[in-house]
């Protein structure tokens, strides 16, 4: 990032004290606690209807006071059971960057085997396929345009490179609240290691968590709610016959080359191309 004589961070320091109102999360915004005042209390004495005109009804008191005590609700059945990583807080934005990836048809034949083969799970396909490269955090509104930049100055050197996937693996994530069917990345690891510590720097500038110490890189195919790692587990003999089957018929669908890292924060996407 070409900031010669300041960080990243002691820039946001600057303009921490400057924030706007208008800053908010674009996809949904919290409401702020309101009492309701005293101008809808019922008055002890009859006042003159003026002009005669009739009075509309007066609101609910207590609607108002439902509506001020839950301006945004975390309700797991309107995400198929998915729970919120980060509570929302106006100002916010949940952050990451990955490398997007197109299912090729034998990828997603196979998609179609793991879920029949683990309907007793009530396994879930992805509907989002990427390969993480960031653990999603928490950006300021005020932070992504330095972050971005910050990101585009790093990456510009990286060159393309090729992944393959390998073996099928079960991963939870780090709150145990959800379980994942992934494929295993077995060719690109040293060219993802050089592109997580290049991003981790990034995020070192802004106080911000680097990605796991020893990352086990995959592509999530499907989902369950819950910890259920151990159970599927038992499962992986059976999906690991059917995935080498799928690479023996058509190995070329199980690779791809990767061109470009996408960033998605908030209902916001940048994208960084790497150098061809």
């Amino acid at each position: 990032m070409a900031v010669p004589s300041k960080s990243a961070l002691s820039l946001l320091k600057d303009y921490d004290g400057s924030e706007s109102s208008e800053e908010e999360v674009t996809e949904t915004s919290s409401s702020r606690k309101r009492s309701a005042s005293k101008q809808w209390l019922p008055s002890n004495h009859k006042k003159s209807n003026i002009s005669g005109v009739e009075r509309l009804p007066l609101p609910s008191l207590l609607k108002l006071s439902q509506d001020s005590q839950n301006p945004l609700t975390n309700d797991p059945e309107l995400h198929d059971g998915r729970i919120r990583s980060f509570p929302h807080e106006r100002g916010n934005w949940a952050t990451y960057i990955y490398i997007p990836y197109k299912m090729t048809p034998s990828v997603e034949a196979f998609m179609d085997v793991v879920v029949s083969r683990l309907t007793n799970f009530n396994l879930k396909p992805v509907s989002d396929f990427h390969i993480s490269l960031t653990k999603t955090v928490i950006l300021r509104h005020h932070w992504i345009d330095l972050f971005v930049k910050s990101v585009q100055e790093r990456t510009k050197t990286i060159p393309r490179f090729q992944i393959s996937f390998g073996s099928v693996k079960i991963y939870c994530n780090e709150t145990r609240t959800r379980t994942f069917v992934g494929l295993e990345i077995s060719e690109g690891l040293e060219e993802l290691k050089r592109s997580i510590n290049v991003l981790d720097k990034c995020l070192a500038e802004f106080n911000l968590p680097p990605y796991y110490q020893d990352p086990s890189f995959h592509l999530s195919i499907g989902w369950v709610v819950g910890d259920a790692e151990e159970q599927m587990t038992t499962v992986l003999p059976q999906l690991d016959i059917s995935f080498k089957q799928f690479i023996f018929a058509n190995a070329a669908q199980w690779a791809f080359p990767v061109t470009q890292f996408l960033c998605k924060t908030g209902n916001k996407f940048f994208a960084f191309q790497l150098v061809s």
